[in-house]
């Protein structure tokens, strides 16, 4: 194979992934969804008879104000389900498996977490990277099985909430319900970005975007630049990326002769943010 889009690949994870044996049963995937939509129908109603005839307050003028919105909403939601007991998960240790039984969501208090598919063969994409204060296991609301897998980067502390504990939530407090769909809408929003931009983008573009969002969510200003405070390896790298870890390394190699990134001596990556953006504004324009 050749290309940019022939990097796809990664270590193969067979041996690794649990397999499917006998699942407990769960309500199906319609009856899940008969709930949620109950449950939006309610939200929708005590919205407006809090907002009256004049939806314009609310309406949000675009994708980053939404992600502002679930920013700053967030602890709304998770107030109260947040004191509920926490669990330590060790770096690599799995939450659930593609295929599993979906009845909870959970909280990352602490450390960080993936979630990531699995090809059948054995290929690894990873779909999001979760910091402490975020939300993962939505989907759960929605369909009766797992269609992703989520494991601790790091030593982390999560909390995992029941669904039916969720929903209950939700309808007491329809400002909580519209953080959590707010939040959901974010991970979608961010989730095309990322198909738009495995499907055009060449893998240093995919790189540079990368090392940015991490920047934006897992930075810290130095005057060196922005300093992405949690070690990634390159192999996670290249599994954000949907590249070879060695075409990373190069990429890598190549941004750091340049300028465009530096390391601590921890490992640390250091990123020039604004260069990284000139590049990117390149090579779309390229």
């Amino acid at each position: 194979m050749s290309g940019e889009h022939a990097e796809l690949g990664g270590p193969d994870l067979r041996n690794g992934i649990r397999r499917r044996g006998p699942q407990p049963s769960h309500p199906p995937a319609s009856t899940t969804r008969g709930r949620f939509g109950e449950l939006l129908l309610s939200v929708i109603g005590a919205t407006e008879g809090a907002q009256g005839a004049d939806p314009a307050p609310g309406r949000l003028a675009d994708h980053a104000q939404c992600v502002v919105v679930s920013q700053q909403l967030r602890g709304k939601l998770c107030e109260g389900l947040e004191r509920r007991p926490a669990r330590a998960v060790a770096a690599g240790e799995f939450l659930y498996h593609m295929g599993e039984a979906a009845r909870s969501v959970y909280l990352v208090r602490a450390g960080l977490v993936k979630t990531s598919l699995v090809s059948p063969g054995g290929q690894e994409l990873t779909l999001r990277v979760h910091k402490a204060g975020d939300i993962l296991g939505e989907l759960c609301l929605c369909l009766g099985e797992r269609r992703e897998q989520a494991a601790a980067l790091e030593q982390s502390n999560v909390v995992e909430i029941p669904v039916d504990l969720l929903i209950a939530r939700l309808r007491q407090d329809p400002q909580a319900a519209l953080d959590f769909a707010s939040d959901a809408c974010a991970h979608l929003v961010q989730a095309y970005e990322r198909l738009r931009s495995l499907s055009v983008e060449p893998a240093m573009g995919r790189l540079t975007r990368t090392l940015l969002e991490l920047a934006s969510n897992l930075g810290e200003t130095t005057p060196q630049g922005t300093r992405i405070t949690h070690h990634m390896t390159q192999e996670e790298l290249a599994r954000l990326i949907g590249a070879r870890r060695e075409v990373v390394s190069g990429l890598l190699n190549q941004l750091r002769s340049t300028g465009l990134i530096s390391y601590t001596r921890r490992g640390l990556i250091v990123v020039n943010r604004q260069a990284l953006r000139d590049l990117l504004h390149r090579i779309g324009e390229a």
